[in-house]
């Protein structure tokens, strides 16, 4: 609807009628009320991204099973070489679970707590984030964890006593106080003298 810069209303029956505009009148276009609202700039809808997030989990998985999945093509190997890499990871595992016993024995002498606390220890290790750590470094976690790793601090010592030099005169006599003690009782200060306390 057009206005006239006056304010006259143009669909007036006399035309002349400058009559004042109070009410703004809105026209909707019906094709316009029924299209849906577009989303804002970088929403994505909830469904989509799960699903790119199940498709993102399962290519790492395939990719994580690739890497660790050695290649047993014949060609690659003879019969030989495929006996030969068997009993070279059989060893491998075998020389692991060596080094793992050699690691936990250190970490109980260390930590003799954990001989009592040995299944709950097992459990400790066997979780995931766990697994990474090396024995000694779990243990230690598991005893602070627990509460049981309670150090005591050295003790300190601080300063050390003197060895050689003057001994510290006795500290309710002043110098003049000695020389008084010297010229009126020289017993006295003789014994004083012999005591160490002058």
């Amino acid at each position: 609807m057009s206005e006239d810069i006056q304010g006259v209303n143009p669909a007036s029956p006399t035309g002349e009628g400058r009559e004042p505009l109070n009410q703004i009148q809105t026209v909707v276009d019906p094709a316009e009320g029924n299209q849906p609202q577009k989303p804002p700039k970088g929403f994505v809808p909830y469904q989509a991204l799960e699903e790119e997030r199940k498709k993102r989990k399962d290519i790492e998985a395939e990719r994580d099973a690739l890497k660790s999945a050695p290649p047993e093509d014949s060609e690659v190997y003879s019969d030989e070489g495929r006996v030969l890499s068997k009993e070279i990871s059989t060893l491998n595992e075998k020389l692991r679970l060596m080094e793992r016993k050699d690691a936990r024995r250190e970490a109980e002498s260390e930590f003799p707590v954990l001989r009592d606390k040995k299944e709950e220890f097992e459990a400790f290790l066997e979780d995931d984030e766990n697994k990474r750590l090396s024995i000694k470094k779990a243990a230690k976690l598991f005893l602070a964890e627990k509460g049981l790793l309670t150090q005591d601090p050295p003790e300190r010592k601080g300063l050390e006593k003197p060895t050689s030099g003057q001994n510290p005169s006795e500290p309710g006599l002043t110098d003049e106080q000695k020389e008084t003690i010297r010229k009126t009782n020289y017993r006295e200060y003789e014994k004083l003298l012999r005591q160490g306390k002058i």
